[in-house]
């Protein structure tokens, strides 16, 4: 398959681009009215800064795809469409380009407006252009809004077209653009294979502790969400993501949990969440294991091994197997930025922080 379109087919990289964008856009589609109606909270949190991420990288797509476009014509229409089909054809094609792009630079506007950072999937924060402004972000998300029904009545007409073109007028429109859609389908299903997901149960507890004048304080985050990805006997393939609400932390003391989320230790108005990623767990002994991972808190991140034991057994009820796994490492808090201003010194509250975890989970056999 060439990569450049010819005369007769689009080429790999225009339907790579094609296909891509499609897969996201139904997918932003889908984020977004779900996330609508979650109620506030760190599982909201989660989409919509993954809604922001896909949306920045359908821009991404997009530019390519115009810029490929410009250096590298399609294939023409069929010589025997109809001239008004043909202008209506290219018509709808650009109304879903313009629609694409004034949606992504309208959500990009209403996460600025919001005072609230544009971030992707993680790595950077885009600079915020526009100041705070509660009527236009109101404004923007009225149209966001509008303009997602829109897109979608938009690609039903575009697909509506396609099928009308393969079934009743069979032409190859809809097949010059289909083997890369096939491939992304086998990729997708291969993805599948993965180890078990487990369902994290409200037992579990995420825990710190820490020494303050000499003394052993602990405290806990009440709300983190995990999704854990093992298979006790491909151990190697697992992968462990925990996001943490920093807010909800709570070490029974009301002036100290304040001072915890100020701007000079956890700043959680400017860094609500932590978040441990690990792709790399070992075993180490019978029933133990390490995971190495990257521990981001506020914006640093950094490696960190967590050691953990795990048990798992058969549910005598419903047949589902249960793990128990509990795991405790140690953390510098200068290291992580939480030794700021007066928290520099170390005289009162000690540098090293353990953390530890105890979480209860279950998966279908």
């Amino acid at each position: 398959m060439s990569l450049r379109n010819t005369e007769n087919s689009y080429g790999l990289a225009a339907k790579a681009l094609h296909w891509g964008v499609a897969l996201l856009i139904f997918s932003l589609l889908a984020i977004g009215w779900y996330m609508g109606d979650l109620p506030r909270g760190l599982e909201k949190f989660r989409y919509v800064e993954l809604h922001k991420s896909l949306g920045l990288t359908v821009l991404l797509l997009m530019v390519a795809r115009v810029l490929w476009r410009a250096f590298n014509p399609p294939p023409p229409l069929p010589a025997d469409l109809p001239g008004w089909e043909q202008y209506l054809a290219k018509l709808a094609h650009w109304a879903i380009y313009a629609a694409i792009f004034l949606q992504v630079a309208i959500g990009m506007g209403l996460v600025w407006t919001a005072n609230s950072p544009l971030t992707f999937f993680g790595l950077f924060v885009l600079p915020s252009p526009l100041a705070p402004d509660h009527d236009l972000h109101e404004l923007g998300e009225t149209l966001h809004e509008l303009l997602a029904r829109v897109i979608a009545l938009l690609l039903l007409l575009h697909i509506g077209a396609a099928l009308r073109h393969h079934f009743i007028l069979k032409n190859n429109i809809l097949r010059r653009m289909l083997m890369i859609a096939m491939m992304i389908g086998v990729v997708s299903i291969s993805g599948q294979a993965r180890a078990g997901t487990w369902n994290i149960l409200p037992s579990s507890q995420l825990l710190f502790h820490f020494k303050q004048s000499g003394a052993s304080f602990s405290g806990r985050f009440e709300r983190f969400d995990a999704r854990i990805e093992f298979d006790e006997k491909n151990p190697e393939n697992g992968r462990i993501d925990v996001m943490i609400d920093v807010a909800s932390l709570d070490t029974q003391n009301a002036e100290r949990d304040g001072m915890l989320r100020s701007e000079e230790l956890f700043d959680t108005g400017k860094y609500p969440q932590a978040e441990f990623k690990a792709d790399k767990i070992r075993v180490t002994a019978p029933d133990k294991y390490e995971a190495e991972g990257i521990l981001t808190i506020r914006d640093i991140s950094l490696p960190v091994m967590l050691p953990f034991s795990l048990q798992i057994t058969a549910a005598p009820d419903d047949g589902d197997v249960l793990a128990a796994a509990t795991g405790i490492t140690a953390i510098s808090r200068r290291d992580f930025g939480l030794a700021r201003g007066q928290w520099e010194s170390m005289d009162i509250v000690a540098d090293e922080v353990q953390i530890e975890i105890k979480i209860d989970a279950t998966r279908q056999p």
